[in-house]
């Protein structure tokens, strides 16, 4: 069991991160500031360095703590999909889920926006997507799209990523739009499972 000063660090550690990513979306990247941060934790702003070496890091790491967490369910959901059909119907009510508005889709999109001019957070980013992207791909050759499994992963994570940043100036823009394109190119025409197109 951790002592209480370590558990105590742990949680406030926590709250910071929690500040951070619900502060991302409502002012933007650039506009959070330490002393914001510590505002909405609920403690003082030298606490804030005490934990991390910068608001950067901070902004960071609580970017990418949601992404992944983000992506937890859908990419759990797609592996126990039966069929490709059911997979990608998954993957779609995700992204469905997400309204123009939503702070996950703000998140995400502040988080590209600002991955442009960070290399640190450019290089996390990669990270989740190429992973992302490789879970993907398992998912497609597990169904039976050997043949170009990665490059048709590209093309579906990128299409997924494109609807919520498209949804985020356009808001009337549903994802039934793409459906029929994005079953054909996952190797399915029928959302019902079992029938797939070889």
């Amino acid at each position: 069991m951790a002592p209480p000063m370590a558990e105590r660090g742990l949680t406030t550690r926590r709250r910071l991160l929690q500040a951070a990513t619900e502060l991302i979306p409502e002012l933007g990247w650039g506009a959070v500031t330490t002393r914001k941060v510590a505002a909405r934790a609920g403690v003082r702003p030298g606490v804030v360095h005490y934990h991390f070496s910068s608001v950067s890091e901070l902004l960071v790491e609580a970017a990418m703590q949601f992404c992944r967490d983000a992506l937890a369910a859908p990419m759990a959901a797609l592996h126990a999909a039966p069929d490709l059909a059911t997979g990608l119907e998954q993957l779609l009510a995700a992204v469905d889920a997400i309204g123009a508005d939503d702070d996950t889709a703000l998140l995400i999109t502040e988080s590209t926006l600002a991955a442009t001019r960070d290399e640190h957070l450019r290089t996390q980013l990669s990270t989740v997507l190429t992973g992302f992207r490789a879970q993907v791909a398992a998912w497609l050759r597990r169904h039976g799209n050997d043949d170009d499994s990665d490059a048709t992963a590209t093309v579906l994570a990128a299409t997924l990523d494109g609807l919520l940043l498209h949804r985020a100036i356009d808001p009337a823009l549903a994802v039934d739009a793409v459906r029929g394109p994005l079953r054909r190119l996952a190797g399915t025409t029928s959302v019902t499972s079992g029938e797939q197109l070889r």
